[in-house]
């Protein structure tokens, strides 16, 4: 049984990548910032101020890492995600002095821009237009020096935009699962004509999964589901789901819609991870509306 570190394990996608590690019967081993005392985790866990003299302690045993652990920021600041930076090269260096060389790392569709070039390949010069694209950028870059200069496989994951079941947030399609199920009215700023790619938590845990199985092999790749959606489509598929239909204003049609498409070509991920997605979007909207009507209280804010 292999044990697998995971940075950020009790994050959004750490706790399904926790999951997807276990049902390969390795032993997935959590580091986090939080005492021990503070999380509720069914795995080990291991407390690390990531400093490099720290982490060569806690990883002494480790086999292969997942990193997801990052700060995010007001996105204004570059300031604000420099410690992501820090983090990542110590990881890396404890890393390569314990011969630890399968890594995958956690970027982002945030790294690509450009809407002339879509669907994006990896191959495209990266525009980041946030300073949280530019942070998970740098960490791509650090990560392909240490797989180049210095023998490591550090597997760059660049996800689409993630969903899932009872994330505790406002963002727009956890806000749209929730009103939906209320049957609420959901409601849109303005008009929906950008298209964005979204990526169902579970797969992209089983990505991570699927890199880790090639521990020799370094790069980038775009993990995505293949289907992109306006707002307004992801809104009515939600309703659609969640018995909500024909529950839709749009408050200005005139407006700009301040959001560019974003999507991606994930050919690279099917041809060297053996990576496709198991669910498509209504797929995992029937499977989100079945839990939530599991949970005991479903808050329209969190």
């Amino acid at each position: 049984m292999m044990k697998i570190a995971i940075t950020g394990g009790t994050g959004f996608l750490g706790e399904y990548v926790v999951e997807s590690i276990k049902k390969e019967n390795q032993n997935p081993i959590i580091l986090s910032r939080k005492e021990i005392g503070e999380i509720e985790v069914d795995c080990e866990a291991r407390f690390t101020d990531y400093s490099k003299l720290d982490l060569l302690e806690k990883l002494s045993d480790i086999e292969a890492v997942v990193h997801l652990a990052a700060k995010r920021g007001s996105q204004g600041k570059i300031s604000e995600f420099h410690d992501n930076e820090v983090m990542t090269q110590n990881l890396y260096e404890a890393c390569l002095e314990l011969n630890i060389s399968n890594v995958v790392y956690a970027s982002t569709i945030s790294i690509y821009s450009n809407e002339d070039w879509l669907p994006w390949k990896e191959i495209q010069v990266p525009i980041p237009e946030l300073m949280y694209g530019v942070s998970k950028l740098a960490n791509e870059h650090i990560g392909n020096i240490y797989s180049r200069k210095k023998g490591m496989s550090i597997k760059n994951l660049r996800f689409a935009h993630l969903y899932g079941f009872n994330e505790k947030n406002n963002y727009m399609i956890n806000r749209f699962f929730r009103q939906a199920y209320h049957r609420e009215q959901i409601v849109l700023n303005t008009r929906s004509v950008a298209k964005r790619e979204f990526l169902y938590v579970k797969d992209a845990a089983k990505a991570v999964v699927y890199a880790l199985k090639h521990p020799s092999l370094s790069g980038t790749f775009n993990i995505g589901s293949g289907e992109a959606y306006t707002n307004y489509e992801v809104a009515e598929a939600i309703n659609t789901v969640f018995g909500n239909d024909n529950n839709i204003m749009i408050k200005d049609h005139t407006a700009e819609e301040g959001i560019h498409s974003s999507y991606m070509d994930s050919m690279l991920a099917e041809k060297y991870l053996y990576f496709t997605p198991d669910y498509s979007f209504s797929d995992a909207l029937s499977e989100i509306y079945k839990l939530m009507r599991g949970l005991d209280d479903v808050p329209l804010w969190y």
